[in-house]
């Protein structure tokens, strides 16, 4: 960054400030501080100047070539007024840090940039100028999947664009096909429908048995001082469910959902520390069950429930920046503190239910920093029904989890997971799995179920300063878990205690959304070995590192 002093209105002498954006993205510390407008709170904003770079940079030599320069060529840029739609601030408004901050966060959610920052442009001693630098992703992609298992193949071909014309709309087409369907299916999406706060979803699916389709449009909490929300959904959507346990298939079905509600939130009156928000509803939930040809233990009882709810929401006001904590080499934003959601509905016999229901959510979190090298965060999810006489009974999931991160330095990782969930009354599709990605790693998916289970994973982690073509951003990992389920196995036998070790390799692309991690993982079982591979390859791409 360098600055020079410019003439403002009125012969004020104003500093002008130039950035770098490789300043900007490639500050070097764990936890990244931004305090650029620390002395300037309150100051009218004279002007927003909006720079939009491309998804090659031409500046670095590395990506100054005729091929990077052809792919900025094809990519059409997101457009202006789509950025300033989402600002929280606008030009004549009195300058607040943290609508700066949020808005920045508002930006960096977006799939279609890899990077956003909101900068002093030009200051002055009444009035300052601010410059939002973007940066676009790739979000154009085919998508081509080939799946040959147990004698059956499933195939799919498609095309997804996450920011269609520079508007930050996605649109997909996919066709696949499978030995019991074939489907066409479509897809709108966008955050911000013709540069509102309006978010919309569109999906519908033609298939050689029925159709699935997908429509919802919300007015959300889009800001901490947001006043009013209000929106919907429904779907009605079909699939076919597979029950595995001990690494082979012992059940399949079909499953339909089809799911409804609106709702109405007002904010309460907030405070510096904490935001509230009330939500009142109606949902319709149905889960609709039939046989396929390879039922061999039944199907679940049909299910539905219509009631009202009443949600509370609190979010405490705080967040901060972190680099290398779920994502190699990107900015991410973690909301620190306290936050909750309780939701708690009725429906009886009137609104079309067999006997009286009592719905209940809950999720908690708490997120602490110790110091610039530490991060503990506790997470707590309860999702329940109770049904009332006769025959009274209970079925839901609570689940708590503890996650720890030590940034011994930029780039090296200590992270540890510690899960407990307990389930009751759980159907074969709601089961406690354990195996796969789904914290073993060493063993086939879903290879133990139940409706209890603990999980352990210890991480070394390590991201690389490595940019491969200045493309592929690579991170590497030492591992082990440990876990056991049990309770309400469906072969009756008691499941024994399970661990594993490995390593692995993650790489993820600095030009494409945030989100994409793909793992390449090598675990070595070390527990109930019989019948399975020595070494267990898994390759799947994942949300996190």
């Amino acid at each position: 960054m360098s600055t020079d002093t410019v003439a403002g209105e009125g012969g004020q002498a104003c500093e002008h400030f130039q950035y770098e954006y490789r300043d900007l993205a490639e500050q070097r510390e764990s936890r990244l501080v931004f305090d650029a407008f620390n002395e300037h709170e309150g100051k009218t904003i004279r002007r927003i100047q909006f720079d939009s770079r491309a998804i090659f940079d031409e500046s670095d030599p590395a990506e100054n070539n005729w091929l990077y320069r052809g792919f900025n060529r094809l990519h059409i840029n997101t457009r202006e007024p789509v950025i300033a739609s989402q600002l929280l601030l606008q030009e004549g408004d009195s300058l607040r840090q943290n609508l700066v901050a949020e808005s920045e966060r508002i930006l960096r959610s977006r799939n279609y940039l890899t990077s956003a920052y909101i900068v002093p442009d030009v200051v002055c001693p009444d009035y300052i100028d601010l410059r939002v630098i973007t940066r676009d992703s790739w979000v154009t992609e085919p998508e081509l999947t080939f799946k040959h298992e147990g004698g059956e193949t499933e195939s799919g071909i498609g095309l997804k664009d996450g920011n269609f014309l520079g508007t930050g709309d996605a649109i997909a087409l996919r066709y696949s096909q499978n030995i019991e369907r074939s489907s066409v299916g479509y897809e709108y999406k966008t955050d911000h429908f013709m540069k509102t706060r309006l978010a919309t979803r569109l999906y519908y699916a033609q298939k050689s048995d029925g159709e699935d389709k997908a429509f919802s449009l919300e007015r959300p909490f889009y800001s901490l001082e947001t006043p009013w929300a209000a929106g919907g959904f429904t779907e009605d959507v079909a699939e076919v469910r597979t029950i595995r346990e001990g690494g082979e298939d012992i059940n399949e079905f079909r499953h339909r959902t089809r799911d409804s509600e609106i709702y109405f939130g007002v904010a309460a009156r907030a405070d510096e520390r904490f935001t509230r928000r009330w939500r009142l509803g109606i949902t319709r939930e149905e889960d609709i069950f039939s046989a396929s040809d390879e039922t061999v233990l039944g199907v679940p009882e049909n299910r539905k429930g219509n009631y009202g709810w009443l949600g509370l929401e609190v979010i405490e006001n705080r967040f901060a920046t972190y680099k290398n904590l779920n994502q190699i080499q990107r900015t991410e934003d973690v909301a620190m503190g306290v936050n909750y959601r309780l939701r708690l509905g009725y429906g009886g016999s009137q609104l079309g239910n067999d006997r009286d229901l009592i719905r209940y959510q809950a999720a908690y979190s708490n997120v602490i920093g110790v110091g610039e090298h530490h991060i503990l965060q506790l997470h707590g999810e309860l999702d329940g029904r109770h049904y009332k006489s006769p025959d009274p009974i209970d079925s839901g999931v609570l689940g708590l989890e503890v996650n720890y991160n030590w940034f011994r330095d930029d780039q090296n990782r200590w992270y540890l997971k510690l899960r407990y969930d307990i389930g009751e009354n759980l159907e074969q599709f709601e089961q406690l799995t354990l195996g796969g990605a789904n914290g073993l790693r060493g063993y086939p998916v879903d290879y133990q179920r139940g409706d209890r289970r603990y999980l352990l994973n210890i991480e070394r982690r390590y991201f690389s300063d490595l940019h491969l073509f200045n493309i592929v951003r690579m991170g590497a990992v030492a591992f082990f878990d440990a876990g056991r389920t049990w309770g309400a196995q469906i072969d009756g036998e008691s499941n024994a205690h399970l661990s594993n070790v490995g390593i692995g390799l993650r790489f993820s692309s600095s030009k494409t959304k945030v989100g994409n991690v793909l793992h390449i993982n090598l675990a070595t079982p070390l527990v109930e070995r019989a019948g399975l591979d020595s070494a267990l390859i898994s390759v799947k791409a994942e949300s996190a590192f």
